[in-house]
């Protein structure tokens, strides 16, 4: 009884009234605000931990396919056209249900979704492996078709899930967040081939599928034990139609939408044009070729990510819609630069480097940006926005998954390599030209938003001794 009244005793021995409950909890939120400038919680780093490990088990899981695949689909009948189907269908799939299932995230559960398509994800990545026992012919394909299909809602309720939580977690750093799982997302991309080849060296076509999904599986496991509780928000009504209602949110996917198509657009087409440039590389030279861009974009995401919590993301992807525009045209070169810059092998390692760099400067800042942009139009600070927020994030970057393979192909086969990446060097261009022009118009009216570091400055300026309500709290 004396160390509960010892405290108030005092304050009313000072001459100092007695702390309310308001006061207290204002004490409390100072201590929390102190930790989190200090570092990441408690929370945040278990957060972290988990998406980071799931990043990558899924990145892995979905990028293994790429060295024996289409070799293996060809011995039981499957042509080429449907090989690639059945790699663009795991896209396409993302693409229309990764909205669907940001909208209910609220009424599933951020965690659950998390772990229920984490365990899709993996099942089907075993359940693939036994494939090869199918018939030949059209059975075999429409297994592959359905297997993958099932599989792409697993990996869409992950990706939204994830999304959510970060931006739910880290609400004060949402791009060094994501910058920090972009790491991660990089190295699965870099180490996913090659672990599939070796794994399916060592043991045939069913290994690779086996140990994958027996990784997700148990990433599941432990997921499930230190993922923390993500508290439900108060449910909002809207969908992913009123996001996009926006017009700076049409842009932002848009953008996202050509990032997705950046770093899928060399997939086809890259190895038989640096064979045909460069007969006497070895597969193994270009296989390192092949690494660059995704190894300097998860090296470079976590510097985009911190640059643009300080306030910069318009401007930084701008900045990096230009640089990528420049890149592809670089490589190659474009057919209106050969007259100056011959083709090289240097040039190439050069403008794939720039390509990562140029990547995730544009990609990773709009995230933060669609926050801005959301609750300058009413949205509320809660699960239910951020989850349509992942949602709209994951269906754009998928779509331009599925198109940027199938662009390249298509424009590749009709005019040339060259030619094809200077079409996608064009597209880079003209949306950074369009989302510069947004900008210039929003802040010419004055309706541009503040970055999100002035916006929390500003609410610790106006409430400094107001309760935090459930949406504020991180």
């Amino acid at each position: 009884m004396a160390s509960e009244k010892t405290p108030l005793l005092n304050g009313v021995e000072n001459g100092e009234p007695p702390q309310t409950d308001a006061q207290i909890q204002n004490i409390s939120k100072d201590v929390a605000e102190t930790e989190t400038k200090a570092g990441w919680t408690k929370q945040q780093i278990l957060t972290a931990v988990t998406l980071s490990l799931m990043n990558i088990s899924q990145t892995i899981s979905f990028s293994i396919l790429a060295p024996f695949y289409p070799s293996e689909a060809a011995k039981k009948g499957a042509s080429s056209a449907e090989v690639g189907l059945v790699f663009g269908v795991f896209q396409l799939i993302i693409f229309i249900t990764s909205p669907i299932y940001g909208n209910f995230i609220q009424q599933i559960g951020a965690k659950s979704m998390f772990l229920s398509g984490s365990f899709i994800l993996g099942g089907c990545s075993i359940a693939f492996g036994f494939l090869d026992k199918c018939p030949d012919g059209p059975v075999y394909v429409a297994m592959c078709f359905v297997s993958r299909s099932i599989e792409a809602n697993g990996c869409a309720m992950l990706g939204t899930a994830s999304f959510a939580i970060m931006a739910s977690t880290f609400r004060k750093n949402v791009g060094q967040a994501l910058g920090t799982l972009e790491i991660f997302s990089g190295l699965g991309m870099v180490l996913g081939p090659s672990i599939g080849g070796a794994l399916y060296t060592a043991g045939g076509y069913l290994l690779p599928f086996l140990v994958i999904g027996g990784i997700v599986w148990a990433t599941t496991l432990l997921s499930f034990f230190i993922l923390p509780p993500i508290t439900d928000m108060p449910k909002m009504s809207g969908n992913i139609f009123s996001l996009l209602r926006i017009p700076g949110c049409i842009i932002v996917y848009l953008v996202i939408a050509g990032s997705g198509m950046y770093l899928s657009f060399l997939d086809p087409t890259f190895s038989p044009w640096i064979q045909k440039t460069f007969p006497w590389m070895t597969v193994g030279t270009i296989g390192l070729f092949f690494m660059i861009l995704p190894a300097v974009y998860a090296l470079s995401a976590p510097f985009s990510g911190y640059v643009s919590d300080k306030g910069y993301q318009g401007s930084m992807s701008v900045a990096g819609l230009f640089l990528t525009g420049i890149s592809y045209f670089l490589l190659g070169p474009s057919p209106w630069l050969s007259w100056l810059i011959p083709t090289t092998l240097p040039l190439t390692a050069v403008a794939l480097i720039l390509l990562g760099i140029s990547i995730g400067a544009a990609l990773i800042p709009v995230f933060p940006l669609v926050i801005r942009l959301a609750k300058s139009r009413g949205f509320e600070d809660n699960l239910q926005t951020y989850g349509l927020m992942a949602g709209m994030f994951q269906s754009g970057f998928c779509l331009g998954g599925f198109v940027g393979p199938s662009a390249a192909g298509y424009f590749t086969g009709q005019f040339g390599f060259e030619w094809a990446t200077s079409v996608c060097g064009f597209i880079s261009i003209f949306l950074a030209c369009l989302m510069l022009t947004y900008i210039l118009i929003m802040k010419s009216k004055g309706q541009w938003p503040v970055p999100i570091p002035e916006e929390q400055q500003d609410e610790e300026k106006t409430t400094p001794s107001s309760v935090e309500s459930p949406a504020q709290i991180n």
